[in-house]
């Protein structure tokens, strides 16, 4: 679905708005709309993006009944609870992904942990982890480590902004047409036929126990996970940010990075312009110096 050279995340699109009588989004109403977007999670939108906004908002419109964006403006106003903020959020930042998209950062992560043995567990952070498909590749990466190293083990924290695709990973269930971009073997090895749905197939339950999914905001800074992570995942994500955001993104996960750890961004995206303390390693591969300045 994804080749390694396919940087950009697919979107899923709605029926959009010049459908029936919903009119379309005036330009007050994307500044509010874009505004509120970049204070609550840091996405910017710039004027081009309105289109693909009234599409997805769109859904929001019709699940209320809504016929023009200025009832959702108000509605929004009057969201009391922030039950509707959460909705907007996340119509906005879903997005679709793929197993083992950009195959390269799969092989970097394997080659560094067979080189750098360790007899404590390996801690892997999946932030922006979408609907779960890089959480579960890295785990089905790490249990055929296992199968060269007896002693190796891990945890995944995978984290999202968006709540109800945190509550669709939990189950682990994917379209059967998503099996062609896992590998042969580990589709014989970690794939089950769903129960539920003959569409569908799930993730093998074992990969399931190792990976915990949480909500996470990456725009909230100081929250910290008690954690020293060995890899940091956060791929296709930054594109989303003003460069001065972005930077504060990485800076604190990178603080979250344990000396001599791998941070890895999408195959379109660097930090060569960021002053985050990181090397570059490999193709938007970056290594967190030891402790001393040196990398390993």
């Amino acid at each position: 679905m994804h080749s390694e050279n396919q940087g950009q995340t697919r979107s899923y699109f709605i029926e959009p708005p010049s459908v029936g009588n919903t009119q379309g989004m005036t330009q007050a109403e994307f500044d509010y709309f874009s505004t509120l977007i970049f204070q609550h999670a840091g996405i910017k939108l710039e004027n081009e993006k309105r289109s693909m906004l009234e599409m997805r908002l769109y859904k929001r419109l019709s699940a209320l009944k809504l016929h023009t964006y200025s009832d959702y403006m108000r509605v929004l106003q009057k969201d009391t609870s922030g039950v509707e903020l959460v909705a907007f959020t996340n119509v906005i930042t879903t997005n679709k992904t793929a197993f083992f998209r950009e195959q390269r950062h799969f092989n970097v992560l394997r080659n560094d942990i067979l080189k750098h043995p360790r007899s404590e567990k390996t801690f892997i952070w999946s932030a922006a982890c979408s609907s779960g498909e890089e959480p579960f590749s890295l785990a089905m990466q790490c249990e055929a480590i296992k199968n060269e190293r007896a002693n190796f083990d891990y945890r995944i924290l995978a984290t999202d902004v968006d709540t109800q695709r945190l509550e669709a990973c939990g189950l682990g269930e994917y379209p059967n047409e998503q099996r062609e971009d896992i590998p042969p073997l580990f589709q014989h090895q970690f794939i089950e036929r769903s129960a539920r749905d003959a569409n569908t197939f799930t993730v093998a339950e074992r990969l399931k126990q190792n990976i915990k999914f949480r909500q996470h905001n990456l725009i909230h800074y100081p929250e910290k996970f008690g954690i020293q992570f060995q890899y940091i995942f956060l791929r296709n994500v930054l594109f989303y940010f003003p460069r001065s955001t972005g930077e504060k993104v990485v800076r604190a996960l990178v603080s979250q990075l344990q000396p001599g750890g791998l941070f890895f961004v999408g195959l379109t995206e660097s930090l060569q312009h960021m002053d985050v303390g990181l090397e570059l390693v490999d193709v938007s591969v970056y290594r967190k110096p030891e402790l001393g300045g040196v990398c390993r």
